[in-house]
């Protein structure tokens, strides 16, 4: 067996296994606490584990590169036999071609799941933290590109949500078949969620009495949201007429996409929605802390931390600041 083949089947292996993890009810929020409450650790029963489609994909390209690479430039005959080493080599072949951090960054992810899958999980996640470090120190002084992280205006979204009600409105008369791309923009927008948590995983027991709705955010964790009268009864009337998922998560990717260009935006990624929701709030939570009082200053903190708490992170994560609010 080849080793890409070796490599595909390991990975494949992960993968599996979480889906037969995940039949029992376990979440992945469960698996990163019970890491926590037992050694400290919140990957420790998570590193062996590919949690999604995508992310198969994402890491199987970069380790595909990277076992190719230590075949080539290290003579490695089985996977077990790429080691750290082999590892530095190809970072520092990364950094050197200038690769953008948010690239780096995959690439020590992908790594450190290699790591799991061939029994080195200790060594190499030790080093790809280290390469985390250098790669921000890199990034500080200028010499590594950092993600770019763009936000539509309000002006552009709202557009977009238009032109998304007009198009299931003329794919309802067109084939019958109602669907909710408009009222799964409308909610990422009123409660910053993932485009996940707005589409597959809303179904009418997501919503509460009292104008609230329970979102399933990363790793299974919940949470609930206030939303607005006409938005909490529109879902309701949809979802008891459409039982299951409120939309495809890809179709409804797509179909945002398309019409933010059609809007005259830039930005097509509905995480995108997702950042503008988190300004729109902290803007509303800023101009309260002023009434209530506060300096500028101290406004300005109390909403940045409120607005990343909304989002289930901890209020003094200041990359989660700089990500949403640019501050």
């Amino acid at each position: 067996m080849s080793l890409s083949q070796e490599l595909h089947d390991r990975l494949w292996r992960s993968f599996q296994r979480w889906e037969e993890l995940r039949q029992t009810g376990v979440t992945k929020h469960e698996l990163k606490t019970r890491g926590i409450r037992e050694s400290g650790d919140p990957n420790q029963f998570t590193r062996n584990l590919i949690f999604t489609g995508n992310t198969l994909r994402s890491y199987e390209g970069v380790l595909q590169e990277f076992v190719e690479h230590a075949q080539r430039e290290h003579g490695a005959q089985r996977l077990e036999d790429v080691d750290k080493k082999g590892l530095r080599s190809f970072m520092d072949r990364a950094i050197a071609q200038g690769l953008a951090v948010k690239t780096l960054n995959r690439y020590r992810s992908a790594l450190a799941k290699f790591g799991a899958v061939t029994g080195q999980t200790a060594a190499f996640v030790g080093i790809c933290n280290r390469y985390g470090w250098k790669t921000r120190e890199l990034q500080m002084a200028g010499q590594l590109a950092g993600p770019t992280r763009r936000t539509p205006s309000r002006e552009v979204v709202e557009r977009a949500i238009q032109i998304l009600r007009e198009r299931d409105a003329r794919h309802f008369a067109r084939t019958g078949e109602a669907r909710a791309y408009q009222l799964t923009a409308r909610l990422q927008l009123e409660t910053t969620a993932r485009s996940v948590s707005a589409t597959e995983r809303i179904t009418q027991a997501s919503l509460l009495d009292g104008n609230r709705i329970l979102l399933v955010g990363k790793g299974g964790k919940e949470m609930t949201f206030a939303l607005s009268p006409g938005l909490h009864r529109t879902l309701s009337l949809y979802l008891a007429h459409n039982p299951g998922p409120l939309a495809s998560l890809h179709a409804y990717q797509s179909a945002y996409a398309r019409a933010i260009k059609a809007a005259g935006g830039r930005v097509t990624g509905t995480h995108g929605a997702r950042r503008r929701s988190v300004q729109d709030q902290y803007a509303d939570l800023y101009r309260q802390a002023v009434g209530d009082g506060l300096a500028p200053a101290a406004a300005a903190q109390r909403a940045a931390g409120d607005a990343i708490e909304a989002l289930g992170h901890s209020r003094n994560r200041r990359d989660h600041r700089s990500w949403y609010l640019g501050r």
